[in-house]
């Protein structure tokens, strides 16, 4: 009898081993870096070997203070979080924020935003792709419309996609509005806005979604655009600045020596005025190589500045570099 409950024991023993899935644990801080240990981090993800006869990884993220931050499937991690599915993300008391639902990493559908307190903030569908080529997606404003919006109070601004929406955004030490009118879901008509966030303001005229005209003024200078936000651009494409990472490379001795070769990732800011600084490393080769790639990206041309509703900012770009010992 003790011989067929010790097997009986190890049997269950053994079943629970094999129940516990394989699982990565990355500490991370807010803009997606990640850190050593947890102390040093903003979050803590884990990512779970996908079920019995699933394709998808199973993600979970926790704010440092251990409540839970997002849950939900995730069918790749890397370079980035390519999400399947439904999507729950928290605040950092574990209070419902947002439930989403992508495919293969595009919001699909209805998503549905919480204040604190539980209620409703903001619902918003996203179109399908075929709707939006219908629709010309290249002239609109968004891939989506704006159902629903409330305060936390309650009292409603857009219902069923109509309505005047007047928001006050605080943007670290400053403040920005925005005011004007949506209809089926799209901004129409004339936007405008200002604040001491960003020492700007703006006059904007929508026709159902479209942005048709834009200005803004800084520093009393004046802007026109017909593109909210424009990234920035070598000159000539991407390809002429790999013409120019071709000329430009230096094959280190010691790389050459060891036949060393691979390819390093790298992430710098490109400046209001097209210079290229604060070149980082993300993804290291080799210490000569990655020196190398920092060089040549540091004295790059300047590059054509990238700017928000016509005026430059100052944006975070992220280019690979290859480097092959055969050169």
């Amino acid at each position: 009898m003790k011989k067929i409950f010790l097997l009986i024991h190890l049997c269950l023993v053994f079943s629970a081993l094999n129940a516990q899935k394989k699982q990565d644990v990355y500490f991370l801080k807010t803009n997606g870096k990640e850190v050593g240990t947890k102390d040093s981090a903003d979050f803590v993800r884990v990512i779970l070997e996908p079920d019995s006869g699933e394709t998808n990884f199973v993600m979970q993220e926790y704010h440092i203070n251990g409540k839970r931050k997002a849950v939900g499937k995730i069918s790749a991690f890397w370079p980035r979080l390519v999400y399947e599915g439904v999507v729950m993300r928290f605040d950092t008391l574990g209070k419902r924020k947002e439930i989403a639902t992508y495919e293969k990493g595009v919001p699909i559908g209805m998503s549905y935003q919480y204040f604190s307190n539980g209620k409703l903030h903001k619902q918003i569908e996203y179109l399908p792709l075929s709707t939006l080529l219908a629709m010309e997606i290249a002239t609109l404003n968004s891939n989506s419309k704006l159902i629903y919006l409330a305060d936390s109070l309650g009292a409603v601004q857009v219902k069923d996609g109509n309505g005047y929406v007047k928001t006050i955004e605080i943007i670290g030490k400053g403040e920005q509005t925005e005011e004007g009118g949506y209809t089926d879901g799209v901004k129409h008509g004339i936007w405008k806005g200002s604040g001491t966030a960003f020492g700007t303001s703006f006059v904007e005229t929508y026709e159902k979604g479209k942005l048709i005209s834009g200005e803004s003024t800084k520093e009393g200078v004046k802007y026109s655009y017909t593109n909210l936000g424009q990234p920035p651009s070598f000159k000539g494409g991407v390809n002429k600045f790999y013409e120019y990472v071709s000329y430009a490379v230096r094959y280190p001795s010691d790389a050459v020596r060891e036949r060393v070769g691979g390819t390093v990732v790298l992430e710098f800011t490109i400046e209001k005025d097209g210079r290229t600084s604060e070149v980082d490393v993300k993804k290291s080769v080799f210490p000569s190589l990655d020196d190398e790639a920092k060089r040549v990206v540091k004295f790059s041309p300047k590059w054509i500045p990238g700017t928000m509703r016509g005026v430059p900012v100052r944006v975070k770009y992220t280019i690979p570099i290859k480097f092959s010992p055969s050169r």
